[in-house]
């Protein structure tokens, strides 16, 4: 009877896995509603370096994540933070990668501590497009680069890493066509019905299994940054309240060669939620449980 009901139940919740969404770039019915929305039009440029909106699930022992918006072919780093499990960083420390130690001594809004920081960044490398991205485990102080990552052109499309500090691929989509969305006019406030609207831009799909879940909220702070790590614009998810220009290194729009920003400083949360449905954590759990099963039986 137990098999029975492992069976079942595992039939029962699997079946969300069927909807998972499509990691091409092109947000699918399954993320609903945006977890965040720009506040402030970019100072990097209209359809350059923007961030329109923030969304987030959890479906079939993974993290789907959908920033909309558009990041620049310029090797500008977009710095992705997740906070996963118990413990982190409330004071950002590199794992010693792609020159990331420049922000160094940067502090997160209270509440949230990283575990894991992923940069993505695009552009053409002597005569090569390409897509880039870098996965830390800031626990570990480990990290792990991967280079021209998307079929087709190089700088658009979709495809996965490989294997390293993450044990399983990261699945990777990117769709350029956004020119709607927030505008160029910073420090002004951005149309948040248009940045809303916005339907493409960069998706992520993560194991759960590489991010040292093991139940509760994910929390996820998204920031755009220049291609040496030391000069934030004032795009962030969750956004920055208007007023609100570029914050370059010192948070002032200075640029100092570092970028140590205390993001304590500003109103607001600069990071988003996602909380599973239960039937997520569920499908792993049970799926686990089918696995040691079967190994009592052998």
């Amino acid at each position: 009877m137990r098999h029975l009901w492992l069976l079942s139940s595992l039939g029962f919740i699997a079946a969300p896995a069927l909807a998972a969404p499509v990691v091409n770039g092109t947000k699918d019915a399954q993320y609903g509603s945006a977890l965040a929305v720009q506040t402030v039009n970019t100072g990097f440029g209209d359809n350059s370096s923007e961030m329109d909106a923030g969304y987030a699930v959890v479906d079939s022992g993974r993290l789907y994540l959908m920033l909309t918006g558009n990041v620049e072919a310029n090797f500008n780093r977009l710095e992705i933070w997740i906070d996963s499990k118990a413990g982190g960083q409330s004071v950002f420390d590199s794992s010693g990668n792609d020159n990331a130690n420049r922000m160094d001594g940067l502090k997160f809004d209270a509440g949230f501590t990283a575990d894991y920081h992923v940069i993505a960044r695009r552009g053409t490398d002597t005569g090569n497009q390409k897509f880039d991205l870098d996965f830390a485990n800031l626990g570990t102080q480990s990290a792990s680069g991967y280079l021209d990552i998307l079929a087709g052109s190089g700088l658009d499309g979709a495809g996965s890493t490989g294997t390293g500090v993450n044990g399983t691929p990261i699945e990777v989509g990117y769709n350029d066509s956004n020119i709607a969305g927030v505008d160029g006019t910073a420090p002004t406030a951005a149309n948040q019905a248009a940045a809303a609207a916005v339907t493409t831009g960069l998706e992520l799909s993560f194991a759960l299994s590489d991010l040292g879940y093991a139940g509760g909220p994910i929390n996820i702070m998204v920031a755009q940054n220049g291609g040496g790590h030391d000069f934030f614009s004032n795009q962030t998810l969750g956004g920055l309240t208007a007023p609100q220009g570029n914050l370059g290194g010192d948070g002032n729009g200075n640029f100092t060669g570092t970028a140590p920003i205390d993001f304590t400083l500003f109103s607001g949360n600069q990071y988003f939620t996602v909380v599973p449905e239960p039937s997520s954590v569920a499908f792993a759990a049970i799926a686990l449980a089918g696995i040691l099963q079967r190994k009592r039986r052998r």
